[in-house]
């Protein structure tokens, strides 16, 4: 019987994409949940806690995603050193098996609940395969209870309670061009049983959960039996989802009855341009305002996501973000330079059209938001410059204190104020110090080329 060690790597650093908000994931723990008898397993996240590489492992499995491959391959190469046999999943290994395997003794490709119990009889013998994929989808129905009892130290410090992670569904049927949500979990939208997503909620012993669904409630009959099934329980919980949620008003007022306090809403622009070429967005029913009247008429909060760089978007795009961040009263909100993740259309469009800086950028330490393309609707310094600007402009106390006076009820509580502050001051901090970070293409002309590095 083996020594296993799950472990989510964690850059150490305050411009990390999740430097304000932690959860307890659900992967690591459900993979434990798999686990045969027998075998001893250990789950680090080093968001929460370093690692202890003095602990005896037999093998260690590592989930990546691309923005952490570095700090994974260091974490890889180092139990490899030990005599350790490593096995790396998640969607970075997934779409490049080859780069990940030179740091790895396997990688799974794709979901890894249906291969866990084999790979790991593999390995218990010693003829562990270099490479595992299922032959479909994992069937959503029957999984174990994850194994929440072996994610120590989540307990948090400071205002924000630490959610606990739920799944309720996998899968997005958008395949938006700069997403590789479809690479692992696939295009086709698959919603576990009702009954055995209020067991597992029934069973957690805490009342802040997190819908880990990357599209919560697309399925709506099925997310209005959830959230009514949801009502007696009592838990406060957040989930990202998309705009089309406001569509609904009755699905609405069952999530607010079910508990939720706010969502994470993925706008990404809100010029019409870019809202016909992302297609979760392109046959929205009703604008941005008025979803977010209806949100906010539920008294959620939102966190609105936007990205920078899109090929329809112009220079524009900056003053006109601000200008509906401040109208709608957002109450906290992401800001992003567009990023060509490898696997993506976008990736594998900028690559074939000349306009990548770097084709192996994640090998390279660059931090967040760093401009890696040719942008085409402006100058690399006119979206740089206007990033900044935005940034300054959108999280300035002044901005902050009148977003705060805005809709949402949950902010007149203690709690909900001590949450804006706390999750506003630390994206301010985070990005304030994200964009004192050089920005090695900055003066890119859309005249010449830069040659791939």
């Amino acid at each position: 019987m083996m020594k296993i060690k799950l472990i989510a790597p964690h850059e150490q650093r305050e411009d990390t994409l999740s430097g304000s908000f932690k959860l307890q994931r659900v992967n690591l723990p459900l993979l434990a949940a798999l686990t045969p008898p027998g075998h001893t397993v250990t789950i680090v996240d080093e968001a929460f806690a370093p690692d202890d590489m003095n602990q005896d492992v037999d093998l260690m499995g590592i989930t990546v995603m691309t923005d952490l491959a570095l700090r994974a391959y260091h974490i890889a190469d180092a139990y490899r050193r030990k005599g350790v046999k490593v096995v790396m999943g998640g969607i970075h290994p997934t779409v490049l098996p080859d780069e990940a395997l030179t740091h790895a003794d396997a990688v799974v490709m794709g979901e890894a609940e249906s291969i866990w119990p084999r790979l790991l009889s593999d390995a218990a013998t010693g003829q562990m395969q270099r490479r595992y994929r299922a032959g479909k989808m994992t069937d959503l129905q029957g999984l174990p209870k994850p194994r929440r009892d072996l994610f120590p130290g989540t307990k948090g410090k400071g205002y924000i309670p630490i959610p606990i992670g739920v799944e309720t569904s996998r899968g997005c049927p958008y395949d938006c061009e700069f997403c590789s949500i479809g690479q692992t979990l696939g295009h086709q939208y698959r919603v576990r049983p009702v009954q055995e997503v209020m067991a597992e909620i029934e069973s957690i012993d805490s009342p802040h959960l997190f819908f880990v669904d990357d599209a919560l409630g697309l399925n709506r009959n099925v997310a209005r039996e959830l959230f009514t099934e949801m009502k007696p329980l009592r838990r406060r919980w957040l989930g990202q989802g998309t705009v089309s949620l406001a569509e609904d008003l009755e699905l609405l007022r069952l999530m607010e009855r079910s508990g939720c306090l706010g969502l994470l809403i993925g706008f990404e622009s809100v010029q019409k341009g870019t809202q016909n070429e992302v297609k979760k967005i392109k046959n929205l029913r009703i604008d941005f305002h008025e979803a977010m009247r209806r949100f906010h008429g539920e008294g959620f909060g939102i966190l609105g996501a936007f990205i920078f760089g899109f090929d329809y978007e112009n220079k524009d795009v900056f003053e006109q973000t601000l200008e509906f961040i401040m109208r709608s009263r957002m109450d906290c909100f992401e800001l992003r330079i567009l990023t060509p993740y490898p696997g993506t259309r976008l990736y594998k469009r900028l690559l074939s059209e000349g306009r990548l800086f770097v084709h192996d950028w994640w090998l390279r330490g660059y931090p967040p938001d760093t401009l890696l393309f040719q942008p085409k609707g402006m100058t690399a310094d006119e979206l740089l410059n206007g990033f900044a600007r935005l940034n300054r402009q959108a999280y300035s106390f002044g901005a902050m204190i009148k977003r705060f006076f805005g809709m949402s009820p949950w902010k007149r509580t203690l709690l909900g104020c001590q949450v804006y502050a706390g999750v506003n001051l630390s994206t301010r901090k985070r990005y304030f110090k994200g964009l004192r970070n050089p920005q090695p293409f900055a003066g890119a002309s859309n005249n010449h080329k830069i040659p791939l590095r």
